[in-house]
């Protein structure tokens, strides 16, 4: 994601407190969050095509099986098991619908270690014009049962906790976000992201 990297990265430190570790040569930065990975931020191997946005990525134990099946099923695939550094490998791709998606194959287990937490991703919901086609699509390509909710613009949404939604709201908008729906925000860039309450513990 990210038209702005330098932006972006003071833009959720700000909101998340997170901090980025850079990775490799080609400005990609692990997310992370007292440590641990949250996540990840750079420039999308696709190119400009998809803006600046979130991209979701589904792990798969076999990228090139995982891919011919996504093909099969009606995807266009934009990159083909491409190198993510020492890390793994990636694909992306567009689903029948028109929802753009990741697929993952990592070189080691470490990933996306911190979850359910304030800071942290809480989930992922598929909106799309058309919930039982896309929840098929995604059964048959890696097995998964993603959360759907009905749209007219097909796009994957990841959801990260907060500890107050009203507050982060009005936090986010101050800092130049926007909310193009009722419990959506859009960074200053586009990218479009939820917020669930999740108080911290103790």
């Amino acid at each position: 994601m990210g038209v702005d990297p330098t932006g972006a990265k003071d833009f959720y430190a700000a909101l998340f407190g997170w901090e980025f570790r850079r990775e490799g040569g080609r400005g990609y930065h692990l997310i992370l969050l007292g440590g641990e990975i949250v996540g990840g931020l750079g420039p999308s191997p696709a190119g400009p095509r998809f803006g600046s946005a979130w991209s979701v990525y589904l792990a798969a134990k076999d990228l090139d099986g995982a891919g011919r099946r996504a093909e099969q099923r009606g995807a266009r695939l934009l990159v083909r098991a491409v190198p993510a550094g020492g890390n793994g490998r990636l694909s992306l791709a567009v689903d029948p619908v028109g929802a753009p998606f990741g697929l993952w194959q990592g070189a080691h287990d470490e990933g996306v270690v911190l979850v359910d937490e304030p800071g942290a991703l809480t989930g992922a919901t598929l909106q799309t014009p058309r919930p039982e086609e896309s929840a098929a699509f995604y059964h048959g390509v890696s097995g998964t049962h993603p959360a759907t909710e009905r749209a007219d613009a097909p796009r994957w949404v990841p959801s990260f906790g907060v500890a107050d939604v009203g507050a982060f709201e009005d936090l986010a908008r101050a800092a130049g976000a926007r909310s193009p729906a009722p419990g959506l925000l859009a960074d200053p860039w586009g990218a479009v992201f939820a917020v669930t309450e999740l108080p911290a513990a103790g």
